[in-house]
């Protein structure tokens, strides 16, 4: 990041340095959280999601939240933007338990930095170039209370990521404990079936349940779409037509291979035009 940027602290506005404390609990244990938003044209994109999941989990890691002012965060996040001459960009908020204690908190009270970096287009636009996909099979994500988190501890998805770019795969998926299709390293996944099903890997498949994934499955259904939360297996890889990719960064991206297997996007396109005109604050 550009040292001339500015970050938000706890509330104060400074220039990026080493402000990181040796005894920050999200250093030393990944005892934290995050999101990542997308700021357009000055607005906030599906923030309202975005501080419901995250105070979701800030409640299941024990973290007090009962300070965590949403509107106040929203208008440090407008006046950082405004600061770094920043009209469109990536947020990302960071929350982590107050320091000190070794594995056991001396408190629960929560800290937080908001970093801001720029994005060269306002709106969201379908890759070009259709993504190449790969298989990650190293290690499996559990299925349990910390599976929906956006946590600080994300070494699963920097292994993964390393595979893809060790392998020359744009993006891989990620395997369950049972073998079943979870999720991408940076996103949600989403399958279509010749007859227009579409299915998505189901919240109790161990996923991270992603701002976009909601927003475009709603989107979806209001559009007459048949989209089905459930499991979803290797196999079924090999008998889709079409396969998109979705975050709350990037929106929709279209996956043109999987090992041998080729997949057009005529409906990810048609999706893909659910997501105009942006609903802000949603």
């Amino acid at each position: 990041m550009n040292n001339d940027l500015y970050i938000c602290l706890n509330g104060r506005f400074v220039q990026e340095q080493q402000v990181l404390s040796p005894d920050n609990r999200a250093f030393r244990y990944g005892d934290g959280l995050f999101e990542t938003m997308r700021l357009r044209q000055g607005n906030l994109l599906w923030v309202h999601s975005h501080f419901e999941r995250l105070l979701a989990g800030m409640f299941t890691l024990g973290i007090d939240s009962s300070l965590f002012n949403p509107v106040e965060i929203s208008r440090q996040i407008l006046e950082l933007a405004s600061l770094n001459q920043i009209s469109n960009g990536r947020v990302r908020v960071a929350v982590f338990r107050e320091e000190g204690g070794n594995y056991k908190p001396e408190s629960d009270r929560f800290e937080y930095i908001i970093t801001i970096s720029p994005l060269p287009d306002e709106n969201y636009r379908l890759n070009t170039k259709g993504l190449r996909l790969g298989l990650y099979t190293e290690i499996r994500k559990p299925a349990n209370m910390l599976s929906t988190l956006k946590s600080s501890n994300a070494l699963l998805y920097v292994m993964a990521s390393r595979y893809a770019r060790d392998h020359s795969f744009d993006e891989v998926l990620i395997l369950n404990e049972q073998g079943r299709i979870c999720e991408a390293s940076s996103s949600n996944v989403f399958l279509i079936f010749p007859g227009g099903r579409i299915i998505s890997p189901a919240s109790s498949e161990g996923i991270l349940p992603g701002v976009m994934r909601k927003n475009i499955i709603v989107r979806m259904k209001e559009a007459g779409f048949q989209v089905e939360e459930t499991q979803v297996l290797p196999e079924d890889l090999y008998r889709a037509e079409e396969i998109f990719l979705t975050n709350a960064i990037q929106g929709i991206r279209w996956v043109l291979s999987y090992r041998e297997r080729r997949y057009y996007k005529n409906q990810v396109q048609e999706i893909n035009n659910l997501l105009l005109p942006l609903q802000v604050g949603s």
